[in-house]
């Protein structure tokens, strides 16, 4: 016999190559998708714990009797102690019960969903807070793919309504989030890289000065926030007044959004770090952006508090812009004071002149 035909003798049938070989591209298959899925189930329950996930929590049980909500990012997040606000009221009036709904590293879309999110509970807002700085009220919304991580991922969690803002219009845009919301190791992305970050940031200290942190992280991260140096914050200013650009699309939403409920919409000044106010809030254009601010929160039917005076010393400030705990209690407290005097001259005029209409 010869060598070709013991070669031809000794291979196997044509289909059992064919199962061979189907079984050999279906295994690596199988071992990439139940990777992908042991992945995405270890980042569900890693964003079980994270910052948004812990504010959902505290949206589903708001009390019945809550009527009032702080809104904002973590200078509201930081700023605002519930206890001191409602311990500011006069002892002859019944104060508001108070919920923090602050979350960091947010933006007004977010607030937008965080708001709705508590209409549907079965509560009754009456003042709904909003604090910011600098040009936060006016700036146009940005939901890029790099942009949508962290604290941010909360509009995955109601894909159509942030893709409104993101992408007005735009089915393409929607029917893209939808789907990240289904997926966890998309739409949750930095619940696992946070934890990376941490320990490596750990692992670059060894043998090295640590880095100063305060309760929300690192504070150079949040010196980060602020602009980045005065000719940038003047032309950002400069081009809002001059183009009399009014209230970004999702505050304008928040406004309606309470108003439809009957609520009263306050927006706050957030107090600033005496170096940010020196910087920045010193100049003209702030002047000028403050009065535009003003205006526009006027037409709108919105109380306007100015409060970045509020808290003098750098000693209440973790950083350049947030309140420590010592900060939040005092300014917390001036802040329901004012309030309570703001509601207390609203309903006297209101008692006043309903006796006018019933003396004619």
């Amino acid at each position: 016999m010869t060598l070709s035909n013991d070669i031809t003798n000794a291979a196997p049938p044509a289909p059992d190559r064919k199962r061979y070989s189907r079984r050999c591209l279906f295994i690596p298959l199988a071992i990439a998708l139940l990777i992908l899925c042991v992945y995405n189930v270890l980042i569900y329950f890693a964003a079980k714990k994270t910052q948004r996930q812990h504010l959902l929590t505290v949206i589903e049980h708001l009390p019945p009797s809550t009527d009032c909500l702080f809104l904002g990012n973590s200078l509201i997040e930081a700023g605002c102690d519930a206890t001191a606000f409602q311990s500011a009221w006069p002892q002859n009036t019944i104060s508001p019960l108070a919920v923090n709904l602050g979350l960091g590293a947010t933006t007004p879309v977010e607030h937008y969903l965080i708001l709705k999110h508590a209409f549907s509970r079965p509560v009754r807002i009456k003042y709904v807070i909003y604090g910011f700085f600098d040009d936060q009220l006016n700036a146009a919304p940005n939901g890029n793919w790099q942009d949508l991580v962290g604290n941010r991922a909360f509009s995955y969690y109601f894909p159509r309504e942030a893709a409104a803002f993101y992408a007005p219009n735009s089915r393409l845009t929607e029917w893209r989030m939808e789907l990240t919301e289904h997926i966890p190791m998309i739409a949750e992305r930095s619940s696992l890289w946070d934890r990376v970050e941490l320990f490596r940031r750990g692992f670059d200290e060894i043998g090295m000065p640590k880095q100063k942190v305060n309760r929300f992280g690192r504070v150079e991260d949040f010196n980060a926030l602020e602009a980045k140096d005065v000719p940038s914050f003047m032309r950002r200013c400069g081009n809002i007044v001059e183009g009399h650009v009014g209230f970004s699309a999702p505050v304008q939403a928040i406004i309606n959004l309470a108003h439809a409920h009957g609520a009263e919409v306050i927006f706050v000044e957030m107090p600033m770090s005496p170096r940010h106010r020196e910087t920045f809030y010193s100049l003209p254009v702030w002047t000028e952006m403050r009065a535009h601010l003003q205006s526009l929160a006027s037409e709108q039917r919105v109380t306007y508090i100015m409060a970045s005076d509020w808290v003098p010393q750098a000693a209440d400030f973790d950083d350049t812009v947030h309140l420590n705990e010592q900060g939040a209690r005092f300014f917390s407290a001036r802040l329901g004071a004012t309030l309570s005097r703001i509601n207390s001259s609203e309903t006297n005029r209101f008692v006043a002149a309903a006796g006018k209409v019933a003396m004619r």
